[in-house]
């Protein structure tokens, strides 16, 4: 693996100097939190790297996100708090926007909505134009007509003309020949499965050069978002069609969220993949009833930084690539 280039790394350096300069000025706190843990997150298609010592009698796994451990943060009485860490994910090879280390940024707010988190995170992109004037894309940054907040309903009936119903989506699937999956098959798959295919086919590569967030998922889709109105709060950013956040008005219900987790060892279970116990911690920290109405975003480092300096991949932009 070729290191990245000596004016790339200390764009870099002052990159994560920016980040951790604007936070502390909005009142965050830093924190530092395991990278090796026992027990990790439940997420159905993400794939934790096993670790263990050379005689077999400590194992455990690298992390793909500290999420649960600063929410336990949270729950004892902070309000502000951020870490910039490192997060590993297995099967992430074949893509120039992916790596099986990468460096992500993860933050949770007392007391604020999925609202609150978005125009926060518009005016972090904002500090970073103003922090890289010299840069070409500054003023792409700075300027407020390079946002767009749009439904996924919205965006998924401007692309397909239907709406995120089941039976809607199976049909725009067959329409569109996304499959080759006969109608008997489809209506047996999971509903993340139907709408993700429509999605990452239709939507996701019409997205534009802006950076869009896409916001009020299906109930389907809540992962660990609280569910309003008929609507999961949670939304995600895209910058030129390439993912880089996912948030979440948190969840606080431990009963719901008991039974997310069981849900979500029954379809690892199903897609034959490792079935890891329910971190009985994280769920303490809702039933003790100290976990405050919060939102939380994670954010991709690498990729911000890569699209920051106009790259087109993250060979040259991430020391962790390869």
């Amino acid at each position: 693996m070729k290191p990245i280039p000596f004016e790339n790394q200390i764009l870099r350096s002052r990159f994560l100097r920016s980040t951790r300069s604007f936070l502390e000025e909005s009142g965050f706190l830093e924190m530092d939190t395991p990278c090796f843990k026992p027990v990790v997150g439940m997420e159905p298609y993400l794939d934790p790297f096993l670790v263990s010592s050379p005689d077999g009698r400590e194992k455990g796994y690298l992390i793909t996100s500290p999420e649960y451990s600063l929410k336990q943060s949270l729950a004892n009485g902070l309000e502000r708090i951020y870490e910039i860490t490192h997060t590993f994910r297995s099967g992430e090879e074949g893509s120039p926007y992916h790596s099986a280390e990468f460096l992500m940024l993860e933050l949770y707010v007392k007391g604020w909505n999925d609202k609150d988190l978005r125009d926060f995170s518009k005016e972090y992109f904002k500090r970073l134009g103003s922090d890289f004037s010299e840069l070409q894309v500054a003023d792409f940054l700075t300027g407020d007509s390079s946002y767009e907040e749009i439904s996924v309903d919205d965006i998924v009936k401007t692309h397909t003309k239907r709406g995120l119903s089941r039976k809607e989506l199976i049909e725009t699937i067959f329409d569109h020949r996304l499959t080759s999956a006969k109608e008997d098959e489809l209506v047996t798959w999971q509903y993340e499965d139907l709408f993700f295919l429509v999605f990452l086919n239709l939507v996701e590569p019409k997205l534009g050069d802006k950076i869009v967030f896409l916001y009020d998922y299906p109930p389907e889709c809540a992962a660990l978002a609280k569910i309003v109105d008929g609507k999961a709060k949670r939304f995600e950013i895209y910058w030129s069609g390439l993912e880089l956040a996912n948030a979440f008005w948190e969840l606080t219900d431990s009963k719901e969220q008991r039974s997310r987790f069981i849900e979500e060892q029954t379809l690892r279970e199903g897609l034959g993949k490792e079935i890891f116990p329910i971190d009985e911690d994280f769920l303490f920290s809702l039933e003790s009833g100290k976990f405050p109405d919060s939102s939380g975003i994670s954010l991709g480092l690498d990729r911000i930084f890569m699209r920051l300096v106009g790259g087109e991949g993250l060979k040259s932009f991430s020391p962790y690539y390869g």
